[in-house]
């Protein structure tokens, strides 16, 4: 089973299909920053956003502009696969999602690999910039690995505007011994910068 026919039966059983619900028209544009890259697709038939990207960072950002039919509480399945890049396997992957407007997370979930579980803490706001951010937190699990996919996606429900913006704030954590590694490569290089400018100092001086 892919992961968007799995987010599709488990949407379809939560919230119902027969009721009436607006569409997701276009996402007519779409950015991300940080240490992660990513494309968007819609299809509009079955209301499912396709993101695929490559994450090289520990963290990254990624936005979509969503435009629907009508102001009636649309139902959009997210599937993501992002390709591992980094430097390091990820044992954990949080992410904050931001709208522009109230929404719901009703569902989440992972295809690949396998063993990960979903945390969601429900939207909450709005915040200064006007925003309501939930969170996903995906645990594994078996780590994906460097080059590795992380296939997931998640279900939300929103309403009260006909064109919406979604950010998802993203954080891939690394094995716990990864993480040493790291950081002790991190203190190496700052040590040695360190040492660098204090050499520099002293022939300075000397001069």
């Amino acid at each position: 089973m892919n992961i968007k026919t799995f987010l599709l039966v488990v949407s379809a059983a939560f919230l119902g299909w027969s009721i009436s619900h607006a569409s997701v028209t276009s996402i007519p544009t779409w950015n991300s920053s940080g240490g992660i890259y990513c494309t968007a697709n819609l299809n509009e038939a079955d209301q499912t956003a396709t993101v695929n990207g490559n994450q090289w960072g520990g963290s990254g950002a990624m936005g979509l502009t969503l435009l629907t039919d009508t102001t009636t509480d649309p139902i959009l399945t997210i599937n993501e696969s992002i390709n591992n890049t980094s430097s390091f396997a990820w044992t954990q992957y949080i992410i904050n999602v931001a709208m522009n407007e109230n929404f719901s997370i009703n569902s989440a979930g992972v295809i690949a690999p396998s063993g990960w579980t979903a945390n969601i803490t429900a939207p909450s706001g709005p915040d200064i910039n006007g925003n309501y951010i939930g969170t996903i937190d995906y645990v594994g699990g078996a780590p994906v690995a460097v080059n590795g996919l992380f296939d997931f996606g998640y279900v939300i429900q929103f309403s009260g505007l006909t064109q919406y913006t979604l950010t998802e704030s993203v954080t891939a954590v690394p094995e716990p011994g990864a993480f040493a590694l790291l950081m002790a490569g991190g203190l190496l290089v700052s040590g040695g910068l360190v040492a660098k400018r204090r050499q520099a100092k002293l022939l300075r001086v000397r001069a």
